[in-house]
């Protein structure tokens, strides 16, 4: 029964990731980083989707870490 509700938790915990990193991508968000700027030579929106890429990895990484 208890492995069931960790079950339970792990999918919430990672659908609610899941939707975190789609709100994240949404067009009028990746709009306000469409500009000429640049970060380390690489122009700001790809910076943000490597970002925003690298942080839903890394919270997936911790999530299943921590499951069993």
């Amino acid at each position: 029964m208890a492995e069931s509700r960790d079950d339970e938790q792990l999918a919430g915990r990672l659908v609610a990731v899941a939707l975190l990193g789609l709100v994240l991508i949404v067009p009028p968000l990746l709009a306000q980083f469409d500009r000429a700027d640049r970060v380390f030579g690489v122009p700001l929106l790809w910076a943000y989707l490597y970002i925003v890429w690298a942080v839903v990895i890394g919270m997936v990484a911790v999530i299943g870490g921590r499951s069993r």
